[in-house]
Order: C-alpha cells, then structure tokens, then sequence
C-alpha cells in the first residue's frame, strides 16, 4: 500500500480511483464495512482501491480541544488498512485552511482532479467541509454533475445499538474487552516503543518491557492482563501490568509487559500488544514477596490460558 499525504497529492497519476472516506478513527467492524465495499467494487473493475482520511484529529484543529483517546493510532490505522488490501492510503492534513473548504471545492480540487475518483464509498453520516455543510445528498448530486458514482453505506449496528468508536471507548473504560474486540473485530491492541523503565521487575526475577504509548490511547481498567505480543511479525505470549504500580508509590501510569519465555534485547523495539483477558485489579502489596509471589500466580494462569 501506498502512503500519500496531501502535500503530495499531484504524485498520484492512476485514475478511476474507488474511494473510501471518512475518520475511520476505529476502523471497527461499521468502518471496515465502508472500506471492504470500495475494495470489492475497485477489484471487481480493476480500479485501485483507496481510502482518504484525516491527520491530526478535526477536533484538534476545529475546536482547538483535545481529541478523545484514540482506539488506533496512525501507525496502527496504516497497517491494518494496508492487511484490508487498500492500495493507497490518501492522508489529508487537517488545517485550518482544509476546516475552511467549502463541499464543492472539496469535491473539485481534491476528489475530482487529484484523486481522480469514479466511485465513492461513505457512510450514511458522512459529513463533509466548512461547518459540516457536505453530506450524503450533495455528495450524490455532484456525482451527477461530475460523473461519478457515490454509494452510500448503512451504518453497521449490534445489540441494536450503532457501531461507533465513542461506544468502543466506553467499553474499555468499563473493562469489557470482549464486547470492544466484537465491534472491532479483532483484540483490542495498545502498541509503543520499549524503553528504559526503573528496572523493578528484572531485581524481582520478571523483567518486564516498559512501553512509550504510540498515542493517547483510550484504556481500560488499571490492572493486570494476559496478552500476546507482537515483535518484528513473531507472536509472543505475556501477562502486562497498566497502573500506578501502588506499591512503589508511581506518580504516573505505565504499561508494562512480561513476555513468557524470553529472553531477547528488546529496547527500542515497538511492540504491539493484544489485550486478551483482565486477570486481576491492581492493588497494594505489604511487602516485595507478597507482589512476587502474586505474580507467579499471575503468570501461571496466563500460561494456562494462552499456551
């Protein structure tokens, strides 16, 4: 798959794109509707298969506020869009010059001329341009001018409520991952670079791999996981601490792993991990034996359960 940020646009020279847009700032089971669509309709006409979203977060730029923690971060959102089989991946800069462009212009300038769109696939609340005065209507109308087509996508619902990225967040807030990994249609995963921690756990015999988060990412419940790792494409099974570790006294969350078995020089690695199962809450130890000790225990019973 090909990156194209808007800077680069005049890059692109193929035609009869089919074009997914939106946020995709999930890319949930609802979003992978909408791109899976333009992928079937690019495939089956031999166009190239796209999609077209934003960087940074609107909000960030909008309304000068800090967007809600994110399910995916770009790096993320890149690699799972490249696994669907979208061909390029056009990344807008949102700005304040972009917040202002009227719908018309966004369809001209951008979709017409540079992307070079036939058809393209949106969701039924897809709004679009300044002040959100775009919509699914106007965009069917221009494509009758313009001459393309412009299929419009059902939100995906389940349990009766609509798929979205906010009930998503709401679900790992309330530590229910396994209702998250249904809407997303995969584990839910927090990826970051391995740094230098205070090297608690290696004095304790489990050195862990304490992660810099790649993002804001929206997180679930302080407390122990068992997860699997993922390393350069290798798969490993672990148990991951997200706290305060309150025994220690921590001013500030971390994310820590144990991977099973390992023994490998990993620092400055990124790892992605799977959220797999709440093992336990984090809680305050009386003693650095007590917490070794519930460690094991911890360990033990992701072993039992992921190997």
């Amino acid at each position: 798959m090909q990156v194209i940020t808007s800077k680069d646009y005049n890059s692109f020279k193929s035609d009869n794109t089919c074009l997914a847009i939106g946020a995709f700032d999930g890319l949930h089971k609802g979003h992978q509707l909408i791109i899976k669509r333009a992928i079937k309709i690019a495939r089956k006409n031999n166009y190239p298969a796209a999609v077209l979203s934003f960087h940074p977060h609107p909000l960030k730029i909008i309304a000068g506020k800090n967007p809600p923690p994110a399910v995916v971060s770009r790096h993320q959102k890149i690699s799972l869009l490249e696994e669907m089989g979208v061909d390029y991946y056009f990344e807008q800069e949102f700005n304040q010059e972009f917040a202002h462009l009227r719908a018309e212009d966004f369809i001209n300038n951008i979709l017409i001329d540079k992307i070079k769109v036939n058809t393209i696939v949106v969701g039924d609340d897809f709004r679009f341009a300044y002040k959100n005065e775009g919509n699914v209507d106007i965009l069917r109308e221009m494509g009758k001018i313009h001459n393309f087509k412009a299929e419009i996508i059902s939100q995906l619902h389940a349990s009766d409520d609509r798929i979205s990225s906010t009930r998503i967040r709401n679900l790992l807030k309330a530590g229910e991952l396994k209702q998250a990994k249904k809407l997303l249609g995969r584990p839910y995963q927090i990826c970051g670079e391995v740094i230098h921690g205070k090297k608690r756990g290696r004095k304790m015999g489990f050195p862990t791999a304490n992660l810099k988060l790649e993002t804001n990412y929206a997180l679930p419940p302080e407390g122990v996981y068992a997860v699997k790792v993922n390393i350069d494409q290798q798969e490993y099974i672990g148990a991951a601490n997200l706290g305060y570790n309150p025994t220690f006294n921590n001013q500030e969350i971390s994310f820590e792993v144990y991977l099973l078995d390992f023994k490998k020089d990993i620092y400055g690695k990124r790892l992605c991990v799977d959220l797999i199962e709440f093992i336990r809450g984090e809680r305050q130890f009386k003693s650095k034996e007590e917490l070794i000790e519930q460690m094991q225990q911890d360990i033990l019973y992701t072993r039992q359960l992921l190997c």
